[in-house]
């Protein structure tokens, strides 16, 4: 993930002193850092690892987000933030962190970018998870991921390199999908040359036109059938009625 604005603040002497006023934690993987109606009430930054947010009830789970180093969050919110691999965190305590704020300016900003991007991935998966289908949603997992984090692969005459620090799991967990169906889609864009494997935490996309081509196709057959399907039921409807 390239450096956030946040992220080189926290690297700065403001943001070192900002930092003194948080208390570092560790969390092994699968440790919970906080649940929902949870008594702890914390501000906390990942400093490294990475968290998974999401909410969940007796038959369901909704992955919300992966916290990644440099993000802030808090753990007054209705939902679970769990470790999916060891973590270590800044903590502070809300009540303390708007004077921590005011004698620290020049991280207002930063913090506002960080949750505002925060918030925008967050409804992005709102959305692919409520009006696309597997293949839709991965398309645009990857698209976004290379916009977001990905750099121009010079090297090899163009495309983008994008790092995916996630496994297929974590993928399918975000994308509300089964991970045998990422894995079969993921097969299929290979096939068709519109992704290569580069080790296990990275993917080379040579083309992002053809890929959101390939995407708009699939969207365009799709909408083709559900048409050609509603057609049928309204004739069948029809037929039938007296």
């Amino acid at each position: 993930m390239n450096p956030s604005d946040f992220v080189q603040f926290l690297q700065s002497p403001a943001g070192t002193a900002f930092l003194g006023e948080f208390t570092p934690r560790r969390f092994a993987r699968g440790q919970m850092v906080s649940m929902p109606g949870g008594a702890v009430n914390s501000v906390f930054i990942v400093r490294s690892g990475r968290l998974r947010i999401y909410l969940a009830d007796e038959q369901r789970e909704l992955t919300l987000a992966f916290l990644e180093p440099g993000t802030l969050f808090t753990t007054h919110t209705p939902t679970f933030v769990m470790a999916v691999e060891p973590t270590e965190l800044s903590l502070i305590e809300t009540r303390h962190f708007t004077a921590c704020l005011a004698r620290a300016p020049a991280a207002v900003g930063a913090i506002m970018r960080t949750l505002g991007t925060l918030l925008g991935s967050t409804i992005a998966i709102v959305e692919n998870l409520a009006f696309r289908d597997a293949r839709q949603r991965l398309a645009h997992f990857l698209l976004d991921s290379a916009r977001r984090r990905g750099s121009v692969a010079a090297d090899q005459g163009g495309g983008w390199v994008v790092p995916l620090r996630m496994s297929l799991t974590d993928i399918a967990l975000l994308l509300g999908s089964r991970r045998q169906t990422v894995s079969a889609v993921l097969g299929e864009m290979q096939r068709d040359g519109l992704v290569r494997r580069q080790g296990r935490q990275q993917l080379f996309i040579p083309d992002l036109a053809r890929l959101e081509a390939w995407l708009r196709e699939g969207t365009a057959r799709d909408a083709a059938r559900e048409a050609r399907e509603t057609s049928a039921a309204r004739q069948t409807a029809v037929a039938r009625a007296p």
